[in-house]
């Protein structure tokens, strides 16, 4: 792994730390993936299931596109149960009623990182 890879991932992973997910999960390996590819290139997070997903698709050999996003989601949906809302809503500077989304999620890592 290159240094500037290894430096995006392990920023990547330093972040999504600050939250209860299951880390074995595909989930997280595809949100993981999800907030390098938008990193790597910041375009890619207009369109997730355009940009995105398909890349996750191939390299892990899903079976479709709405199978990667699912499992995302269910780690999110996950991690939201599991992780005091307090933490979540001073991260994401959201009201503690609103849960952030995938989109709104891999936003905010990626302009975490923009501005280290």
């Amino acid at each position: 792994m290159e240094r500037e890879e290894k430096k995006i991932r392990d920023f990547i992973y330093k972040e999504l730390s600050k939250f209860n997910f299951r880390r074995y999960t595909k989930g997280f390996k595809y949100l993981s993936e999800a907030i390098y590819i938008c990193i790597k290139d910041e375009n890619s997070i207009e369109n997730l299931s355009k940009n995105v997903f398909p890349k996750i698709l191939e390299k892990y050999n899903e079976k479709s596109i709405y199978n990667v996003k699912w499992c995302i989601d269910q780690v999110i949906k996950t991690m939201y149960n599991n992780t005091n809302i307090r933490i979540i809503s001073e991260y994401f500077n959201l009201d503690e009623d609103l849960k952030p989304s995938l989109k709104f999620i891999v936003y905010c890592i990626v302009c975490k990182y923009y501005s280290m």
